[in-house]
């Protein structure tokens, strides 16, 4: 598993922003290889009881003015439906970093038949059918960034699994903290 990038990208937003709040003795927090690949099997063990989704919080840090939350998330193969169905975070932007597997999203658009509910993970979220989203194919290596209010969901899964890292910016801090 290719988790250099990302530990760049997590030691790189963790030095940008204000010194991390909680951090050992003054530096960054890291989220090592070992841990990393250990929640990527545990993910494979809840997609093993039938579950569609594994969505799992490494860490959820206070940085100063907003929390910084990272999650390893995997979902089984899908076949593509008639309609593309999603959702938009009210409170979080996203940023995926593909680890393994190969699917197409589907992001942006509008809900036609918009719901509006909450999770104790995500927060506040509208969910629903979503229409004109654009469909983009994505594989190990690529990094999607979604903005809070974009529609978004999984057009078709083609591998066993799709796994990834989403790095969550979470400036009203509707998730709770995890060291």
């Amino acid at each position: 598993m290719k988790i250099t990038l990302l530990a760049g990208i997590v030691l790189l937003y963790a030095s940008s922003t204000t010194p991390a709040a909680h951090a050992q003795d003054g530096g960054s927090v890291i989220i090592d290889k070992k841990e990393t690949e250990a929640i990527f099997d545990q993910g494979l063990e809840v997609l093993a009881t039938g579950r569609t989704v594994s969505d799992i919080v490494a860490r959820h840090v206070d940085v100063g003015e907003q929390f910084m939350g990272v999650s390893v998330v995997q979902r089984p193969k899908t076949l593509v439906t008639e309609q593309e169905t999603g959702i938009s975070h009210v409170d979080l932007d996203e940023i995926y970093y593909i680890v393994s597997g190969e699917g197409t999203m589907v992001t942006g658009g509008k809900f036609v038949d918009m719901q509006e509910t909450h999770s104790d993970l995500l927060g506040a979220m509208h969910r629903g059918t979503i229409v004109g989203g654009v469909l983009q194919k994505v594989k190990p290596g690529d990094i999607a960034i979604i903005p809070k209010g974009m529609p978004h969901g999984w057009h078709e899964i083609v591998t066993d699994n799709i796994g990834y890292i989403i790095f969550r910016g979470d400036p009203n801090k509707v998730m709770k903290e995890k060291y």
